[in-house]
């Protein structure tokens, strides 16, 4: 309002203003509460004063039955201006005198011998009895009348008015002449240095030219805050042209640095990139090489767990031969006999029986490998169902665990059913199960139990959940269980990409999140939640063990 906010001088006058306003205002108004009390008191002491000096001469007065001389006594003590009416009468009925506000009274003052004081909300009303005193003490001196004073309060609320509005007015008086020297001063010593010095800074704090002086009349020598304020200005610009030219030297120095550092690290980046490009290739190889590394312990243990059953199938197949040239000889002889005959059907059907069951159990092992080798070999999605699709897994990898007191116990409800890429799962499955085998249960020479659980959880995702109670880990292992080639098995040929690649595996392939936990001496624990894509019917087992 009135540009306050934008000018120094008119919010120093607002203030000033506000306060000499204020106190000339609670002056009046408390020289107008105290005159009222006061008034009162002086109006009290008039009384007081008339009574002692004028009602003695009334009394000599009416004693002697001098009407002139009583009546010019009253009138004396009505002219003080505190007392509007007087009245006296004498106690024979032979004189009676009023005037003021009494001058119409009918009213006789009773005889009394001492001074009655009334006071009323309108007036103050004084009886004064007019004695004489005897000549002789013996004799009893004599009540001849009887004086009554008024004083009317209005008296007093008048002067009070007139007082106040000769305070009020000369205030006013009093307020507009300090506005004026108020303003004039403020103007002189605040507003219009102020407006120098705001002028000069608009002037050179924006030129920082080392030839420009900073200079203006009226300021540079001034002693006061502004003059100081102003030296302070020009020693801070003074500053700010030194460290403009140093910051202009450096920058020019840094731009050259920059320049030569740039031609540098564009030919580093350019090294750069080819090193990445061959880590990128080296980390393809490496990852390529545990892959063929897990698959070549799987076709190493099916290789050897199908030569058993091919074995026996090869010799059962000898057998059958053998028997067969020995019953066409004795045919050919005509030395075959019935029973003869019969214990060669015998040992005929003994031999198929053999060679069925073995064959059929190669023929398992050989499609359950197939199936794996197939899966990570390739990326394809397809349709599994989890518990079997593991049973396979854990088939595949038989012959790693047999003979050494390791359990895995599949546990996965035959109802979960996954459209996901199935040589991800087969990879990540492998590598936890040889994991556990090499560090948990010291390859193979700790027996333990590797479990195997899965929940779905709601129609998206499901959580598979891998333990195993070997060996566990410390939690300085545990921090970097996923980074790409950390191993404590190094020296022992580890590479360090197998914890690595399922986490990648799991992350990237199955688009989920994996945890692990695990404590010295207390096995195990990695939870892989992985998203559904769709349901379908049930999977047929018909392979799966």
């Amino acid at each position: 309002m009135f540009g306050l906010n934008a000018h120094l001088t008119r919010r120093l006058m607002a203030y000033i203003t506000t306060s000499v306003l204020g106190a000339l205002l609670i002056s009046v108004a408390t020289q107008y509460w105290a005159l009222q009390p006061l008034l009162e008191r002086t109006r009290a002491h008039n009384v007081d004063a008339a009574i002692e000096n004028l009602a003695v001469l009334v009394t000599q007065s009416l004693w002697v039955y001098n009407e002139t001389g009583t009546i010019d006594a009253v009138n004396a003590i009505l002219r003080d201006q505190f007392i509007s009416g007087v009245s006296v009468n004498d106690h024979t009925g032979l004189f009676n005198f009023s005037n003021g506000d009494l001058a119409r009274s009918d009213i006789l003052n009773p005889q009394m011998d001492t001074l009655v004081r009334t006071t009323t909300a309108n007036a103050l009303t004084v009886l004064v009895p007019l004695i004489v005193k005897a000549e002789d003490d013996a004799k009893e001196d004599f009540n001849i009348g009887t004086l009554q004073i008024q004083s009317d309060n209005s008296l007093i609320r008048q002067q009070v008015n007139e007082l106040a509005m000769i305070t009020l007015s000369v205030s006013a008086m009093i307020f507009v002449v300090l506005q004026f020297l108020f303003y004039f001063l403020v103007r002189q010593l605040i507003a219009k240095p102020l407006e120098q010095f705001t002028q000069h800074v608009q002037t050179y704090a924006a030129d920082l030219a080392p030839e420009t002086e900073a200079v203006t009349q009226g300021l540079h020598q001034r002693s006061d805050e502004i003059g100081r304020l102003y030296d302070v200005f020009n020693a801070q610009r003074k500053s700010l042209i030194a460290q403009n030219l140093t910051l202009t030297e450096y920058r020019n120095h840094l731009e050259q640095l920059v320049s030569q550092r740039t031609t540098e690290l564009s030919a580093a980046n350019v090294t750069l990139v080819d090193s990445l490009e061959q880590l990128k290739q080296a980390q393809t190889e490496l990852i390529r090489s545990e892959k063929m590394a897990s698959l070549g312990v799987l076709v190493s243990g099916i290789a050897h767990e199908v030569n058993t059953p091919l074995g026996v199938a090869i010799t059962a197949a000898s057998h059958l031969s053998e028997e067969l040239r020995i019953t066409q000889k004795r045919l050919t002889n005509n030395q075959l006999t019935r029973s003869g005959f019969e214990t060669f059907l015998t040992e005929c059907h003994e031999t198929e029986t053999l060679l069925s069951h073995n064959l059929n159990r190669a023929a398992v092992l050989i499609q359950s490998f197939k199936k794996i080798a197939v899966d990570q070999a390739s990326d394809e999605v397809r349709f599994i169902n989890l518990h079997g699709y593991l049973n396979e897994i854990v088939m595949s990898l038989g012959p790693k665990l047999k003979n050494t007191g390791i359990e895995v116990r599949n546990r996965i409800p035959d109802t979960i059913n996954l459209d996901i890429p199935s040589g991800a799962l087969a990879q990540i499955i492998t590598n936890l199960i040889l994991n556990s085998f090499i560090h948990g249960f010291k390859n193979g020479t700790v027996a333990g139990t590797i479990k195997l659980d899965a929940e779905q959880q709601g129609e998206q995702a499901v959580a598979i959940v891998y333990q195993d109670n070997g060996d566990g880990m410390s939690a300085e292992v545990l921090a970097r269980i996923y980074d790409p080639f950390y191993t404590t098995r190094r020296s022992e040929g580890g590479s360090g990409l197998g914890m690595n690649i399922v986490y990648n595996l799991v992350t990237s392939k199955l688009r989920g999140q994996i945890e692990t936990t695990s404590q010295p001496g207390e096995g195990l624990k990695i939870v892989m939640t992985i998203k559904l894509l769709n349901e379908q019917p049930a999977y047929q087992q018909e392979n799966a063990l």
